[in-house]
């Protein structure tokens, strides 16, 4: 009786040694496979995300923001600092600055305080209808035209056609702002050399509402 219970025992222990080593196996086919598709797709990964203002997703593939979140984000920029009240440019500065570049942070608050101060002082708003856009994906940069229409107390006292271009920066997994400055309405991209700015185009000239 009881060399047939070891017999038992034994064969139940040849079938367990089996079972794990078929598990084993698979579970190194698995790694291998894990592996090999990491490999492939390493410095290839698409990262979905989510722009300040929801209207869709966009996506950042290496070091190649997408055009779609470009422009949206140059949308959301616009309305900080161009869609401006006495009452409102603080804040509005203050989460412009949440997406200044490193580099161009110390000359983005310096136009951005000089905006807030001419406004308060004229008690003027400042509200911009964008007409038309151009992407610059290979150098992240985006072009906007339309009609700058400044208020004093309520009365509108100009209304001018104002082009602007706004440079953008991927790093870090973030995109940042670099500069936001007033260009030439004939080519906001400055594209064309021969083409004279409207107003100084420092790194960081911010004070466009001007």
């Amino acid at each position: 009786m009881k060399l047939e219970w070891l017999r038992a025992d034994i064969t139940s222990a040849r079938r367990a040694t089996s079972y794990l080593a078929v598990l084993l196996t698979a579970s190194l086919l698995v790694n291998v496979v894990l592996a090999l598709l990491t490999m492939r797709m390493s410095g290839r990964e698409r990262i979905v995300l989510v722009p300040p203002t929801i209207n869709k997703t966009f996506w950042v593939e290496s070091e190649r923001v997408s055009a779609e979140y470009l422009q949206q984000m140059a949308y959301f920029l616009m309305q900080l600092t161009l869609d401006v009240t006495p009452q409102s440019v603080d804040h509005q500065s203050s989460v412009l600055m949440q997406y200044a570049a490193p580099a161009s942070y110390g000359e983005l608050r310096s136009a951005m305080t000089a905006t807030a101060d001419r406004l308060k002082r004229d008690s003027a708003s400042t509200i911009f209808s964008a007409r038309d856009l151009v992407v610059d994906e290979a150098t992240q940069r985006v072009g906007v035209r339309g009609q700058l229409t400044t208020y004093i107390s309520d009365r509108r006292v100009s209304e001018v056609s104002k082009a602007y271009a706004i440079e953008l920066q991927y790093t870090g997994g973030r995109v940042f702002l670099k500069a936001f400055r007033e260009t030439h309405p004939n080519d906001p991209l400055e594209t064309q050399s021969s083409t004279t700015p409207t107003t100084s185009t420092g790194a960081a000239a911010v004070d466009a509402t001007r």
